[in-house]
């Protein structure tokens, strides 16, 4: 767990955090481990933690963290993430963890929905007993379902209006319905993919991005056959340039790989939610993602196999994003 700088006098810290939220599950009639594992990493300051890190700093077997994690992921409160050449199962939480749960509840509720309409088909008409049931099931999850998606935009203006009042930028603290490459989809009516806004970039808060997390997500191997390919779209040259288009590209493959939304895009990446979505709309125009990896195949000799197959499923979720924005 990260070190904690605000011990209070009564013992308050991290790991009470992580404790009390726990309890808090289990009170609620949730699993303890669940509870303890969303508020580590709500509380964490790493945009993303290994299924090993979350045993060792919960003191678990790593079972536990993996039915923990599954369910988790299965109610929309915990994202997969992929690293390049990495085994181990990675975890993060969006910036919005409720709005994407209630977002992953419709869609629990819109399934409900469509089993009672395919289970009214299997009877007959003199079956007048289940078929009331069934009908109430069915308008239920249609009645909830509705007013659920009220809910979530009510939330998302509360979320700005709070923001206004706390005298920042009004945004929306990470959308709802981000979508992972595992298929944790956020919901029908909350597309991770909507595009930002236009408006003039924020400014970012100062913070740095890990060389080992940049190197893992755009290893040099793969930044050797990308760099000629961004710079011929780019008008600027020079050292400087090179460094702006390798942070711009980095979080645009941060944001592919992880399936969060664009204004999801953690600040450490030094680069706008509005910036990074430009950019993959000007890159993916002009086909640059298949260039790479055309390139990139063609001196798959002369590269590790895993950092080739990394490449192929950057481009891989290119075409998935791109897709589900057209």
């Amino acid at each position: 767990m990260p070190a904690d700088t605000s011990v209070h006098q009564d013992g308050w810290d991290r790991e009470a955090f992580v404790e009390e939220m726990g309890l808090l599950w289990e009170a609620a009639g949730s699993g303890r481990m669940d509870g303890r594992i969303i508020a580590y990493l709500l509380i964490t300051d790493v945009p993303y933690v290994s299924s090993g890190k979350l045993a060792e700093a919960l003191k678990v077997s790593a079972g536990s963290i993996s039915l923990a994690t599954r369910r988790l992921v299965e109610a929309g409160f915990v994202k997969r993430h992929a690293v390049a050449g990495e085994r181990s199962r990675y975890f993060r939480v969006d910036d919005d963890v409720w709005g994407s749960f209630l977002a992953g509840e419709r869609r629990y509720l819109d399934r409900q929905y469509q089993l009672a309409e395919q289970a009214m088909e299997l009877l007959g008409p003199e079956e007048e007993a289940p078929r009331r049931r069934l009908r109430n099931m069915r308008d239920y999850m249609r009645w909830v379902g509705g007013d659920q998606k009220g809910m979530l935009t009510r939330w998302r203006e509360y979320q700005r209006q709070s923001r206004v009042d706390d005298g920042t930028d009004g945004g929306t603290g990470g959308g709802a319905g981000g979508v992972t490459r595992e298929g944790v989809a956020g919901g029908v009516h909350a597309p991770a993919d909507r595009r930002p806004e236009e408006a003039p970039e924020q400014r970012r808060p100062s913070m740095k991005l890990s060389p080992v997390l940049a190197r893992q997500l755009v290893p040099d191997a793969l930044w050797t056959y990308a760099e000629p390919l961004l710079l011929a779209e780019s008008s600027a040259t020079g050292p400087a340039a090179e460094r702006r288009e390798r942070a711009a590209f980095t979080a645009v493959v941060y944001v592919l790989t992880s399936g969060c939304g664009w204004q999801q895009l953690p600040a450490q990446f030094g680069t706008s939610s509005a910036t990074a979505h430009r950019r993959f709309t000007a890159w993916t125009r002009v086909d640059l993602w298949q260039r790479w990896l055309t390139a990139v195949t063609g001196a798959a000799d002369a590269l590790d196999g895993s950092v080739a197959a990394w490449c192929a499923e950057i481009v891989r979720a290119a075409e998935d994003r791109r897709s589900a924005g057209a």
